[in-house]
């Protein structure tokens, strides 16, 4: 499987699971995805827990998910969370609304 027109040592690939519950099936299938296409094109595998639902969040998921990701080989760069860009999330929207 290729991507056409990607570009060796460009490709950046995201993984976004919500640590809202254990991974399943369909999370492996799209983590291990994303980590071929990385690897394949010497990229970038990027984790981005899509924390925006606290109410179900705990972080024995994220920490179930991270170590369920290493038993399956996967090799990830960074680790982040869409908390940490609420600020600039906002900023943006606002600048949106005035425009």
């Amino acid at each position: 499987v290729d991507l056409p027109g990607a570009e060796d040592g460009k490709v950046v690939t995201r993984f976004p699971p919500e640590p809202s519950g254990y991974l399943h099936i369909g999370h492996a299938k799209a983590a291990l995805l994303n980590n071929y296409f990385a690897e394949k094109y010497h990229g970038k595998m990027l984790v981005r827990f899509d924390d925006t639902n606290p109410s179900k969040e705990k972080d024995e998921f994220v920490d179930n998910i991270i170590e369920d990701m290493q038993t399956l080989g996967l090799k990830f760069d960074t680790i982040t969370y869409t908390s940490d860009y609420f600020e600039q999330l906002l900023d943006l929207c606002e600048k949106m609304i005035l425009e």
